[in-house]
C-alpha cells in the first residue's frame, strides 16, 4: 500500500482537531482582541509643548453635576476609571433613544460587570431632566450603578460638550438642544482617547476593542513599573 495513503487518516484526524480547536481559537483572537490591540490608541485633540519640553495634552474640565440618585459627583468621583461619555436628553424620540438602546445592547452589555468603566449619559435639558426623569430613564435600560445620567447646570454642560468633549454641533447651539450618537473615551489622565458613532457591528468592536485596549495599556504600564 502507498505510504502517503497509510498516513492519510491521520491527517484527517489532525484536521478535524484544527478545526474544533484551533478555528474557535482564532476566532476568538480576530473578534475578542481586534485591530487595537496591537497598537498604542490616539490621544484626541489640540496640545502644546511645555517649557521644559513635556507634552501638554488637551484634558477634560472638572465639573460638579448630579447623577440618576441625587448624588454630586464630580470628575474626581471616577478617579482611575475609564469614561465612556455621551450627551442626549430623555425626551428625546430619534438620535438618543436609537443610541442608548445600542449602548444597552452592546458596549454596555460588555463592560456591565467591570468596576474599572464607568458610562456617563450627560443631559443637554436639564430644565426638564431631573434626578428622578433620569434615575426613570435609566431603569428602562437596566443600566446599573457604572453607567451615570448626569443632570445640572445648563452651561456647564453644554460648555463641556462644546470643550472638554468636543461633541459636533455642540458650539453651535445656545437655546436649542443638540443631538449627537457619539460616545467618547476618556482615559484615567482625564485626556481623550476615542470618538465613536453608535449604530453599526463596526462601531461596536470599534469600541470595545478601543476600551479593552485602553486597559491592556495601564495593565502594561503597571507591568513595565515593577520591573524597574
Amino acid at each position: 500500500m502507498n505510504q502517503s495513503n497509510q498516513k492519510s487518516p491521520k491527517w484527517k484526524v489532525l484536521g478535524l482537531l484544527f478545526l474544533l480547536i484551533g478555528a474557535p481559537i482564532i476566532w476568538v483572537m480576530i473578534n475578542k482582541t481586534g485591530v487595537h490591540y496591537s497598537k498604542s490608541l490616539p490621544i484626541y485633540f489640540e496640545r502644546e509643548l511645555a517649557a521644559n519640553g513635556d507634552t501638554i495634552y488637551h484634558t477634560i474640565d472638572d465639573f460638579k453635576l448630579q447623577n440618576q440618585f441625587g448624588d454630586s459627583v464630580s470628575l474626581s468621583t471616577y478617579k482611575d476609571k475609564l469614561l465612556l461619555v455621551s450627551f442626549f436628553f430623555a425626551s428625546c424620540e430619534t438620535v438618543c433613544p436609537a443610541m442608548n438602546n445600542y449602548l444597552a445592547q452592546h458596549v454596555y452589555k460588555e463592560f456591565a460587570k467591570d468596576t474599572n468603566v464607568v458610562f456617563l449619559s450627560l443631559s443637554v435639558d436639564p430644565r426638564n431632566d431631573s434626578s428622578e426623569v433620569l434615575l426613570k430613564y435609566a431603569k428602562a435600560l437596566n443600566a446599573g450603578n457604572n453607567w451615570q445620567f448626569l443632570t445640572g447646570s445648563r452651561s456647564m454642560i453644554y460648555d463641556l460638550a462644546a470643550n472638554s468633549f468636543k461633541i459636533p454641533g455642540a458650539a453651535d447651539e445656545h437655546e436649542g438642544l443638540f443631538h449627537s450618537n457619539k460616545i467618547v473615551l476618556v482615559d484615567k489622565q482625564k485626556r481623550v482617547r476615542g470618538v465613536f458613532d453608535t449604530g453599526s457591528q463596526n462601531d461596536k468592536s470599534a469600541t470595545i476593542d478601543a476600551v479593552r485596549a485602553l486597559k491592556l495599556e495601564y495593565i502594561n504600564h503597571v507591568e513595565d513599573h515593577s520591573k524597574k
